[in-house]
């Protein structure tokens, strides 16, 4: 009494034209698809919406892929029809054939979602984009894996494409028109082939605010003056704030990986009090709607403020003066992000704009820009 999925449709429509084609039936089920039919497959994509099986999803990326069109989820039966007979007329001499296109572009959809390991550069792309749940992607991530590209060149472009989404996020762009634009990327590979190059020309034709790749001089403004904290909020600005964990580090650091129970920690915490005194002036509170209440409560979301520290650690500083929580900083965390800390005496609004300028200074060379 289960329902059919949309794979459950296209198997039954492959092998009955496989039987009409006289081919072993037996063996390329076997061989080709029975992989398929593993539970994995057959559960909900964590990071994709609609919320849908990964084999429908893994459906719709190839055919993306393939096609370089846009593809209905809710027509998935006839999108993969239309795509393996077009017309009427069959795309493949035979079946076999036709399922070595899902076998070409699995292994790849499974180191995106982080199942197996067939393809370092993919690996790495598929992590970011789970962070940033932006499976839209995956499409032109397939093209770019079967392109006859080399390592280096397949991790430029998914720099590039991880770049355009985190630029576009601090900068307060909007992220509704990612679909579009990626199947416009796909659209643009399926028709010139998938190179670095290609993508670059692509990007750089994008204008207006829905679709364009902020420049090096945006990107600095949103990372000085924009609430980062809640224009990418959660797991997004921790991948921020861990990308800029990674640069601060000396060459002769220890290479580890990020630990699973860091936080999101505001220096000047986000309920400051007459324990963070104003530099210039008297104190005043913070919904006075005075302008240096304004300016502070302003800069407190922003990359300037934020660090990352342990939960324990998050708790214990709470909203404590700056004296303590740099004690407490010293005390308990090696990160290079927070040696920062160690040379301040105070921590006001001068203070956040200046460790907001070398973080803008380090960002720059981690998420690259099209100049």
């Amino acid at each position: 009494g289960q329902p059919l999925l949309a794979m459950d449709l296209v198997r039954n429509n492959i092998f009955y034209r496989a039987e009409k084609q006289a081919a072993t039936i037996d063996a390329l089920y076997t061989q080709l698809w029975d992989p398929f039919d593993a539970p994995w497959w057959r559960q909900d994509a964590p990071n994709a919406r609609p919320m849908r099986p990964r084999i429908d999803h893994f459906l719709a990326h190839v055919l993306a892929a393939e096609t370089g069109q846009g593809i209905a989820m809710r027509e998935l039966y006839a999108e993969y029809r239309a795509y393996a007979v077009p017309r009427g007329k069959a795309r493949f001499p035979n079946v076999e054939d036709e399922l070595k296109i899902l076998q070409k572009h699995a292994p790849v959809y499974e180191t995106l979602e982080g199942r197996i390991h067939a393809n370092d550069a993919m690996q790495w792309f598929g992590r970011k984009l789970a962070v940033w749940q932006v499976t839209t992607a995956y499409p032109v991530a397939l093209q770019i894996a079967a392109a006859s590209l080399s390592v280096e060149e397949q991790k430029r472009m998914a720099e590039l494409v991880y770049s355009y989404i985190v630029r576009r996020a601090v900068c307060g762009l909007t992220s509704k028109n990612l679909t579009k634009l990626f199947q416009a990327i796909a659209q643009r590979f399926f028709e010139a082939g998938a190179s670095f190059n290609v993508l670059g020309e692509f990007l750089v034709t994008r204008e207006g605010d829905s679709s364009r790749f902020p420049t090096d001089e945006e990107f600095r403004r949103g990372i000085l003056s924009n609430p980062v904290y809640k224009l990418a909020p959660g797991d997004r600005v921790k991948d921020i704030l861990w990308e800029l964990e990674k640069a601060s580090r000396s060459a002769f650091a220890e290479k580890v990986e990020m630990p699973r129970d860091l936080w999101t920690e505001h220096v000047l915490p986000v309920a400051w009090d007459e324990a963070w005194p104003f530099v210039d002036g008297p104190f005043v509170n913070a919904l006075s709607g005075d302008p240096k209440a304004e300016e502070r409560n302003r800069l407190m979301h922003s990359l300037g403020n934020l660090t990352l520290i342990t939960s324990g650690l998050n708790q214990s500083s709470g909203n404590r003066d700056f004296s303590r929580k740099r004690q407490k900083y010293a005390e308990h965390t090696g990160l290079f992000l927070n040696k920062w800390f160690a040379k301040k005496t105070i921590w006001a609004e001068a203070e956040i704009r200046e460790r907001g300028d070398d973080l803008a200074d380090k960002a720059l060379t981690i998420w690259p820009g099209l100049e």
